[in-house]
């Protein structure tokens, strides 16, 4: 079925907005919506699986628990390896932030 990644993004962006797109067993493919949202301080994320990530619209800075923080623009991806301890310090506020994230092992 064909789709736009830039169609249909929320209306209510008080949150982040995860939206699984595709995948399996061992890969999900996400479109995340940041407005303006942080991870809580204080709190990391510790995932079991690899996340690549790239950064299509917007401004977004990753803070990581070892290591410099990466402030990504559009067009920007990296790979976040399992249990690389990491938040996201902020995202855009003046528009949406828009994220392509695939999980796998």
């Amino acid at each position: 079925m064909l789709d736009n990644f830039f169609a249909k993004l929320p209306t209510d962006l008080s949150a982040e907005v995860f939206e699984k797109l595709a995948g399996n067993d061992t890969v999900t493919i996400e479109r995340i919506v940041s407005n303006g949202q942080a991870t809580p301080d204080g709190q990391w994320y510790d995932q079991t699986q690899h996340e690549w990530v790239m950064l299509l619209k917007g401004e977004a800075t990753l803070e990581f628990e070892q290591g410099e923080p990466v402030t990504l623009t559009p067009g920007d991806y990296l790979t976040i390896v399992p249990h690389q301890k990491h938040r996201v310090a902020s995202t855009s506020k003046s528009s949406e932030t828009l994220w392509l994230a695939v999980f796998y092992d």
